[in-house]
């Protein structure tokens, strides 16, 4: 398996002289370079340079932590199915066999003069850069936190606008549009995962039956991403100053982050290697 994007030559040059490692590059990786100065890296040799970079735990902890603020913006959608979820999503006006994420980060929303051309679903994504999406790391427990969007219901869209306020007075008869929306709020999300009982992906496919309109796109996890599958017992997800709630049913949370298809930067491959140490975490 490879990755699904190219590195340019000039990128990897950097990364290497930056961390002090090497790469050894099969005959097809080296003629690419050569010709066309871009290659994909295969995961085994992203998984090297993990460990050129870090030897023992303590210095992959220290890596994941410290790289996951300073990567920011760094996305995570965190999607969980089950029976009464899936009878909320039975009111949505449009694909009501899609689940939508329960948190995102960063946060995505609905706004009515959001719509045009350009962005024709009307959804928002607002970043704080105050509050990034970080990542800790204590035993067999991994912290995502940061500042996101919280699943609050499917509500008509003149309650949903997010102009209206948090809390917006309904009046029966008062404008706006009647189309059944998702309302998401902006909160602190904490979310704990027991990464014993988790399954790590690279590059994760598309799932068909997630709705990914309120969520960064599913072309980002596939290209510079990871999918961590796990089952609700395993999670437990605290929003703003609520209680903690263990979840229930099957997990899914993607994390990722975009790049210009164009971008080159040694940050790109760093960035591999960083989701190479989140998977190897799930081999300790």
């Amino acid at each position: 398996m490879s990755t699904n994007v190219e590195i340019d030559s000039e990128s990897i040059a950097n990364f290497c002289n930056m961390f002090g490692v090497s790469i050894d590059y099969t005959p097809e990786q080296a003629h690419k370079l050569k010709t066309h100065g871009r290659t994909h890296l295969l995961v085994d040799q992203l998984e090297i340079l993990a460990q050129q970079i870090c030897t023992d735990d303590a210095c992959r902890k220290e890596f994941i932590e410290t790289r996951s603020t300073s990567f920011h913006p760094v996305s995570m959608t965190l999607f969980v199915v089950n029976d009464a979820l899936w009878k909320i999503m039975d009111r949505k006006d449009d694909h009501p066999d899609k689940m939508l994420p329960m948190t995102t980060i960063p946060w995505f929303y609905w706004e009515r003069e959001a719509e045009s051309r350009e962005t024709p679903l009307g959804v928002r994504r607002l970043e704080d850069p105050d509050k990034p999406l970080k990542i800790d790391v204590d035993g067999n427990i991994l912290k995502i936190s940061g500042n996101g969007g919280d699943f609050s219901g499917i509500l008509e869209g003149r309650i949903v606008d997010s102009r209206r306020g948090i809390r917006p007075l309904f009046i029966p008869g008062s404008p706006g549009s009647k189309k059944n929306m998702a309302k998401y709020e902006s909160e602190f999300i904490e979310i704990k995962i027991d990464i014993s009982s988790t399954k790590m992906v690279l590059y994760p496919v598309p799932e068909k039956e997630f709705d990914y309109i309120y969520s960064e796109h599913p072309r980002v996890f596939y290209d510079h991403g990871i999918l961590l599958s796990t089952d609700g017992e395993n999670t437990k997800l605290k929003v703003g100053s609520r209680k903690e709630n263990t979840l229930r049913g099957k997990v899914r949370i993607f994390i990722g982050k975009a790049f210009k298809e164009s971008e080159k930067s040694e940050d790109i491959l760093t960035f591999h290697v960083w989701l190479s140490m989140l998977k190897q975490l799930s081999f300790r």
